[in-house]
């Protein structure tokens, strides 16, 4: 009986140290995108149209990226809308609030959003403690004939005391989004190509 209770004691005891050493794989989560138009204007445009077009340049467009942990490749981001459905919609509702829309004679102003760069990353191992997020977009824009192109970077971290949840990521990736999206469209050489004065 006593023999019995030791061996029950130790396999109690092994086990979480077998559960410490090998670590626990992370689900993946469901990132809700915003695609509603958060862009704050002074300066409209009128009588003008918009042909508005979103590309995702990355090797892998059906993730964010990854929570970390001791799988990560098990633990993706999934946005939902996808970001590139999520990009067109934001786009366009942003240049409605410049104004832009209806009919005109004049050709209209091509503005095309790629996506260069778009990962959210944690740390690989069993304990999840930083998380990084890195984008890249690249917006360039035909106003009859004059082209303007750059890229406009966004790089962020973060510590944490464990794997964030779904709601803290969606709403730090929608706050990243909305922040260079603002940097982008309030920068003078932006609203100077669009036609916006």
């Amino acid at each position: 009986m006593l023999n019995n209770m030791k061996k029950a004691l130790l396999a109690l005891s092994i086990l979480p140290a077998i559960a410490i050493t090998s670590g626990c794989a992370l689900s993946p989560q469901i990132i809700t995108l915003d695609s509603s138009n958060t862009l704050q204007v002074t300066e409209t445009i009128s009588g003008r149209t918009a042909l508005v077009r979103v590309l995702d340049e990355r090797a892998e467009t059906d993730s964010l990226g990854n929570r970390g942990g001791a799988a990560p490749e098990q633990a993706l981001l999934i946005a939902q809308p996808t970001l590139k459905a999520a990009l067109t919609e934001k786009m366009q509702g942003s240049m409605q609030a410049f104004g832009f829309g209806g009919a005109s004679p004049l050709p209209p102003v091509k503005v095309e959003m790629v996506v260069n760069q778009f990962n959210y990353q944690c740390n690989e191992g069993n304990w999840v403690s930083d998380c990084k997020l890195d984008i890249e977009l690249r917006l360039n824009i035909d106003n009859e004939g004059k082209v303007f192109s750059q890229p406009f970077r966004l790089n962020e971290s973060r510590s944490v005391v464990v794997a964030p949840q779904a709601e803290y990521n969606s709403l730090w990736i929608n706050e990243s989004i909305d922040k260079l999206w603002q940097h982008i469209f309030t920068k003078p050489q932006v609203t100077s190509a669009l036609g916006v004065q």
